[in-house]
């Protein structure tokens, strides 16, 4: 496997003038086709992976949804497996789920990182932070940095049964 292309189709993001001080924040991501395209070369099969990824600020403070498509190359055996079990399942071949979905997430991920601070709503990943506090030596102050390990986790990202479609 090999990857060719990735592309965003379409990007929409919204921000709602709503007073809340907490807001939850939910991502997940969805892969709503995948197809063949032509190839050159007679031993290989190029699969499209059509995707669409959401997160929601919620109570209803806004949303950030992004489509888009990764264009992968695999043996023409390999890619005819998997375009059967998704035609079949309407479900991600599980030889390719890690490959695909890391690669949408990353890039979707940055993306969304982008749009939320342009739009002023918090990241959809927790951000690691420094904490930097002033340490007693001799009778001198030096400055000791630390790195907290008390970031919250990132939102949970779980997958859509791909047969629900929103």
């Amino acid at each position: 496997m090999a990857l060719v292309g990735f592309g965003f189709t379409k990007i929409s993001a919204e921000r709602r003038p709503v007073a809340q001080q907490n807001v939850n924040v939910e991502s997940n991501v969805l892969v709503t086709n995948i197809s063949e395209l032509p190839s050159i070369d007679p031993k290989k099969t190029l699969l499209k992976f059509e995707f669409e990824f959401i997160c929601k600020y919620e109570p209803g403070v806004g949303n950030i949804t992004i489509d888009g498509e990764i264009i992968e190359i695999y043996d023409k055996d390999f890619a005819s497996k998997v375009l059967e079990y998704w035609k079949k399942e309407q479900k991600i071949h599980a030889e390719v789920l890690q490959d695909v979905f890391n690669m949408l997430l990353a890039r979707s991920n940055m993306e969304a990182i982008v749009l939320s601070r342009d739009l002023g709503l918090p990241s959809p990943i927790q951000m690691p932070r420094l904490d930097v506090t002033p340490v007693k030596k001799d009778s001198k102050t030096d400055v000791k940095t630390e790195s907290k390990n008390d970031v919250k986790p990132a939102p949970k990202i779980t997958p859509i049964d791909d047969k629900k479609k929103r």
